[in-house]
């Protein structure tokens, strides 16, 4: 398989529970480095991805191929992956400096040197002055930031958080998001949140899976671009007539009004894009001659995010 180093590659991968198909067709080309966002609703197979990535399922049908190897339990991959499951589980009478001590020897890292990256990285959590007592201490947001601590121990090439940030408050959850972007520098990481606000500012590319399907992947950009939502405000309030003449443009996929504003979704795919849409739209308001007072893009991760998996849903109850 031809991988690059600091990559990850699927190919035609199915797996099932079962009679029950969690995965059907992923195919998806990872970078080599930066942060990634994976996003779905529950139970749409955001876990099962991330527990074939790390090894903790054995894959069915299809290729995974991480770092050159051609397998996730691939031998030159120790030490080379660190994984933070939703509901990571520490022992909660023996130290946290003691546990993450063991964790550095099963990858290689021991002496000095391992002591001294366990207080390092509890530092950058900000869980410091809890490293040699029990889990048992530790609050659901503690815990969340040790999960987070543990795979980032060796220095990971690889990183798969999921749901690192939940139940944190807003300053660690701050805390946390900094760190990720400088382990983003150097390293992949792989993060699933439900936060779609928190991951639009974080991530650089994403990849949105609906009912077992990867129905959409590639920078932020590239997939709010599929449809763009623009908020338009008038000096005058929006009549029925304005509506329709709005929707009736061949790059407008919706339009509503309420008061002096209209919400317009405006179709990006077409050959030449967002900005002939947005083009269209401006003349229309000129010809009515009602010109917008103030015209805001109002597109987000979330509202494409609705979207797709909205139309997912849709066309799956049709077929």
């Amino acid at each position: 398989m031809n991988t690059k180093t600091h990559s990850i590659h699927i190919e035609g991968l199915e797996h099932r529970f079962g009679d029950k198909v969690a995965l059907s067709d992923i195919n998806w080309q990872l970078p080599e480095k930066g942060i990634v966002g994976l996003v779905g609703p529950n139970g749409a197979g955001k876990t099962t991805l991330f527990s074939l990535i790390a090894g903790f399922l054995r894959v069915q049908r299809g290729k995974i191929g991480i770092l050159g190897a051609d397998s996730p339990n691939h031998p030159s991959l120790v030490g080379r992956m660190g994984v933070m499951p939703q509901d990571a589980i520490f022992a909660k009478d023996i130290s946290i400096f003691d546990q993450l001590l063991f964790l550095m020897k099963l990858d290689g890292i021991n002496g000095t040197r391992a002591e001294n990256r366990a207080l390092e990285i509890m530092k950058r959590v900000g869980l410091e002055k809890e490293i040699h007592r029990g889990a048992s201490i530790l609050s659901h947001g503690m815990g969340k930031r040790l999960g987070v601590a543990q795979a980032l121990l060796g220095s990971p090439e690889i990183v798969l958080l999921d749901e690192p940030t939940a139940g944190l408050d807003p300053a660690n959850a701050r805390q946390i998001r900094e760190f990720m972007r400088e382990v983003g520098k150097n390293a992949l990481v792989i993060v699933s949140s439900h936060n779609l606000l928190e991951l639009q500012d974080l991530i650089d590319e994403v990849g949105v899976i609906v009912a077992g399907k990867l129905v959409a992947s590639g920078t932020v950009e590239e997939v709010t671009q599929r449809d763009r939502r623009f908020e338009v405000t008038f000096g005058v309030p929006v009549t029925p007539e304005m509506l329709v003449q709005v929707d009736q443009l061949d790059g407008v996929q919706s339009a509503n009004y309420d008061g002096f504003q209209m919400s317009i979704d405006l179709d990006a795919s077409g050959e030449n894009g967002l900005n002939q849409a947005l083009l269209e739209l401006q003349q229309k308001l000129v010809d009515l001659g009602t010109p917008a007072y103030e015209l805001r893009e109002g597109a987000s991760l979330e509202q494409a995010y609705l979207k797709l998996t909205s139309d997912t849903q849709h066309t799956s109850e049709e077929g």
